[in-house]
């Protein structure tokens, strides 16, 4: 995984847009105080990580993505290594580790659907996000 890969920036937690900055307040998920706590904007390129209220609750179907692939890989492992196992201990697996992966998932959901919608362009802005921020400065100057 190099800098420019989608994935870079998904499992380091790192902006969308630059794969520079972080995303996170702390980038370990299971710091549970500040689990999930997006920065308001990348401190390298400055880019916004909330586009528009709301954007992050289409997070929720890639944890749900993510927990039902978790639930039938570790209920498939559970069948072959112990086909023999009651099914009370098969279920209190799979919730064991849905429930030590969920802070996990929950900051790795986030990074995807950020990643799905926020394109990577590297530090440099463009001509275009360049006029734009010039067009702001003079609105507020002329305010």
């Amino acid at each position: 995984m190099e800098k420019g890969d989608k994935l870079y920036g998904i499992f380091k937690f790192k902006c969308p847009h630059c794969h520079e900055g972080e995303f996170y307040v702390d980038r370990d998920p299971y710091h549970l105080s500040t689990a999930g706590e997006l920065l308001d904007h990348c401190s390298v390129c400055k880019r916004k990580y909330e586009p528009e209220p709301g954007f992050y609750y289409g997070g929720m179907y890639v944890t749900y993505a993510l927990a039902v692939a978790t639930f039938a890989t570790t209920y498939l492992a559970m069948m072959l290594i112990f086909p023999n196992a009651p099914l009370w201990l098969d279920a209190l697996i799979v919730i064991i580790a849905l429930v030590v992966l969920a802070p996990y998932y929950y900051a790795l959901s986030k990074t995807i659907w950020a990643a799905l919608f926020i394109p990577y362009k590297g530090v440099a802005i463009t001509e275009r996000e360049r006029e734009q921020a010039a067009a702001r400065a003079a609105l507020r100057e002329g305010n």
